[in-house]
């Protein structure tokens, strides 16, 4: 069992990895902007799986990875996987995020059992990974 993080702005898709995903026993939230998803990563006090679209309204996919590039407790705590319709047109700026942040890109549409597996062997990695706490009332995870 993970928590999964799905941010897309199409309900659509969130309601069909939702059923997927708890399905498989994972528990799950949503949100359809990068804005909202920044609130629920940073009160979290679970390491989520994150299913991030590229392309989202009031902060997009590559603007999460970058404040989450800023900030070592997110950066720690979570797993991040960018999903996209458009991998062959990325910045190359993101590209050298995605390595940096060690973030799988999985090209929209998606295999849903390759995605399945993907989340559960990163769901395996944030619990055996102990963040460091950042001074700021983050404790580490046990």
């Amino acid at each position: 069992m993970a928590y999964v993080f799905v941010v897309d702005d199409d309900p659509a898709i969130r309601t069909a990895l939702r059923s997927a995903l708890e399905e498989h026993g994972h528990v799950v939230f949503e949100a359809g902007d990068g804005v909202s998803a920044l609130e629920r990563l940073r009160a979290s006090p679970w390491p989520l799986v994150v299913l991030l679209d590229f392309k989202l309204p009031r902060l997009d996919g590559a603007g999460v990875l970058g404040t989450v590039a800023g900030d070592r407790t997110l950066a720690q705590r979570h797993r991040y996987v960018l999903m996209t319709a458009s991998a062959q047109t990325l910045p190359v700026a993101l590209g050298a995020l995605l390595t940096s942040l060690e973030v799988p890109l999985v090209q929209k549409p998606f295999e849903l059992e390759g995605l399945l597996d993907l989340v559960a062997h990163l769901a395996q990695e944030a619990l055996s990974t102990r963040p460091v706490s950042d001074g700021i009332g983050t404790a580490a995870i046990s």
